[in-house]
């Protein structure tokens, strides 16, 4: 069914045809109670007979009327007119994300300022209780001035709210929505939509990862030449990493597209607030600098930069912070995950062979356990529970914490080929060899010892101590001082490791204590922060 412009519908009078979708047709009219224009959504005539389509329809008004969020079109009315059904919404003046991406990619700053703000319009209906299910850039709208607009709230369905669970425990009330029947879009659904199972608000999470792929790549995550083919690849293939598809995209973006098309939902994010959050700050925290795929952050800066610690990444040096004086052209680092269980990594190091990697992480609650992987590969072998890396020698030495339950940790030796750890140190557990792998440095009692026993440094008042290592040269020693208090401030300082002359380098971070290494070949100090 078409509607002439000048068609009546309650109080509102059909201007013009704006556009139609499967589940209606969208008109411009006016308001005449109010003299306003909206957005008129009907459903068609030959389906107004439908009830489930019916109910389907009347519950897209119920969804995003309960919703109030700039990022979420607002519902006016539900209504309507004979045999017609209609809703009354607010008329967004604006393209769609597909006619955007017509033109191809789009550039970093104009990429993530959308996306943090459809997240954000996403976790305020997910603590609602609302999953939309049909995401797709033909329900996001962005207006002239840069405002992004959920649309199609259609299929959304009411499940509990995150805090209280994360499954649907509500009765389905559409014809079409139970499990066993696939709905949504292809090329943008969840491997638990393709497969016709209960879906949650990580299924919104899925379809966002791969907006934001198209919006990097300016092509689909998953096309096949036919839906069957696109279904299959939903459930069983990996998209073209970023890291190729878009090598200019920064590695925090990687990781949150990566997260975000994990197969399995307990991969992706726990809370869609996380992902907003995210996706925040690394709009926020994008510099000139940020195009190498690395993200810098003025020192000065008090907010709390990106963090990921739930994933270990390979690079040249270690983390996301970077500074030093440059003898040299910056290196250009690749990054990839080799991790992808929900949990924390603490520390990790690379063995002397280059690919082997010992890392510590504490997974699915439980305590920290040090493990062993390959840089080409993700399977990891457990080799001591309670225990993380501290420092691997160039012989093949590792120098490991071990953690009691009453007691404080010992720093204790181990080889790379297996044994039981032998304890060298009691009360301390941040260590790093030299380079010939005959003497430790290690942080007791927030002093630094070299070799263990002699005092050569203290951490600043109303500072703590938490991590050392050694510069290329053997020379100087790096750590970092992480504040006690909020009148304080972290800083990275280098110790001279003959006279223990300290000097301050980097300060003014709000925290800063996941990660610190030196470059091997321009010297830099690279750390999170």
């Amino acid at each position: 069914m078409t509607l002439a412009a000048g068609t009546g519908l309650g109080p509102y009078e059909i201007l013009s045809p704006l556009g139609a979708g499967g589940m209606g047709e969208v008109y411009k009219a006016r308001d005449t109670r109010l003299g306003r224009s909206v957005a008129i959504k009907v459903l068609p005539q030959e389906l107004s007979t439908d009830t489930g389509r019916l109910r389907r329809f009347e519950k897209e008004a119920q969804s995003a009327s309960s919703l109030n969020h700039p990022n979420i079109v607002t519902v006016y009315d539900i209504g309507s007119s004979g045999s017609t059904s209609y809703i009354a919404m607010e008329l967004v003046d604006g393209k769609t994300l597909r006619e955007i991406l017509a033109d191809g990619p789009l550039p970093l700053r104009r990429l993530v300022q959308p996306a943090a703000q459809i997240a954000d319009g996403l976790a305020r209906a997910h603590e609602a209780g609302i999953v939309h299910r049909d995401l797709k850039p033909e329900n996001l709208m962005i207006t002239r001035d840069g405002f992004v607009k959920i649309l199609d709230f259609g299929l959304a369905k009411l499940v509990q709210p995150e805090s209280d669970g994360a499954r649907s425990v509500a009765p389905t009330l559409t014809k079409g929505t139970e499990p066993g029947v696939v709905m949504g879009t292809v090329g943008y659904m969840s491997p638990e939509q393709a497969s016709a199972k209960a879906v949650d608000f990580r299924s919104d999470q899925f379809s966002l990862g791969a907006i934001l792929y198209e919006m990097a790549t300016g092509k689909r995550a998953f096309q096949k030449k036919t839906s069957v083919e696109t279904l299959s690849a939903i459930l069983n293939e990996e998209p073209e990493p970023l890291a190729v598809a878009a090598p200019s995209a920064p590695v925090p973006l990687r990781w949150i597209v990566e997260r975000c098309l994990a197969k399995e939902p307990e991969e992706r994010y726990a809370s869609t607030r996380d992902l907003a959050r995210d996706l925040a700050r690394l709009r926020e925290g994008l510099s000139e600098a940020s195009g190498a795929g690395i993200l810098a952050m003025a020192p000065s800066s008090r907010r709390l930069p990106w963090l990921v610690p739930a994933a270990l990444a390979l690079a040249a040096g270690a983390a996301i912070g970077i500074l030093a004086t440059r003898k040299g052209p910056a290196p250009v680092a690749d990054y990839h995950a080799v991790t992808f269980r929900r949990g924390t990594v603490s520390r990790a190091r690379f063995a002397p062979d280059g690919h082997t990697i010992v890392y510590g992480a504490a997974w699915e609650g439980r305590p920290v356990e040090l493990y062993s992987t390959r840089s080409d590969s993700t399977e990891a072998r457990t080799l001591i529970p309670n225990a993380d890396v501290a420092s691997i020698s160039a012989s093949g030495k590792m120098a490991v914490a071990i953690f009691h339950d009453l007691a404080p940790p010992t720093l204790a030796e181990m080889s790379l080929a297996g044994g039981a750890p032998r304890g060298i140190v009691a009360d301390a557990w941040r260590a790093d060899w030299t380079l010939d792998g005959q003497k430790l440095a290690v942080i007791r009692n927030n002093k630094l010892e070299f070799p263990v026993g002699t005092v050569l440094g203290a951490a600043s008042p109303g500072t703590m101590l938490t991590n050392i290592r050694f510069s290329p040269d053997g020379r100087q020693i790096a750590a970092i001082e992480n504040l006690r208090s909020e009148s304080e401030s972290s800083s990275v300082v280098v110790f001279d490791a003959a006279s223990g002359k300290k000097r301050t380098v980097s300060s003014g971070w709000g925290f800063a204590s996941l990660g610190l290494a030196w470059h091997p070949r321009t010297g830099e100090i690279w750390f999170s922060a």
